[in-house]
């Protein structure tokens, strides 16, 4: 048995991380608003903890992804 913090991350905040990527992600397969803009309105929307916003990738890192699925 160990004692003090954990060091994992709660699942509640995965689950926000993975719910605004996923949006980020849909509405860029299916708008032509910019990636950055669609970053930031998801994120001013979606009310993230603290924690979660910690976590979530930053916008460069998302596009990246998103552009490396697509070429």
């Amino acid at each position: 048995k160990t004692a003090g913090s954990h060091s994992h991350l709660p699942e509640k905040e995965k689950i926000e991380v993975r719910e605004v990527r996923e949006k980020i992600k849909q509405r860029a397969i299916n708008e032509t608003t910019p990636i950055p803009r669609i970053y930031d309105e998801e994120c001013a929307k979606a009310m993230l903890s603290t924690t979660a916003i910690a976590i979530l990738p930053s916008e460069r890192e998302m596009s990246k992804k998103m552009l490396f699925y697509y070429i």
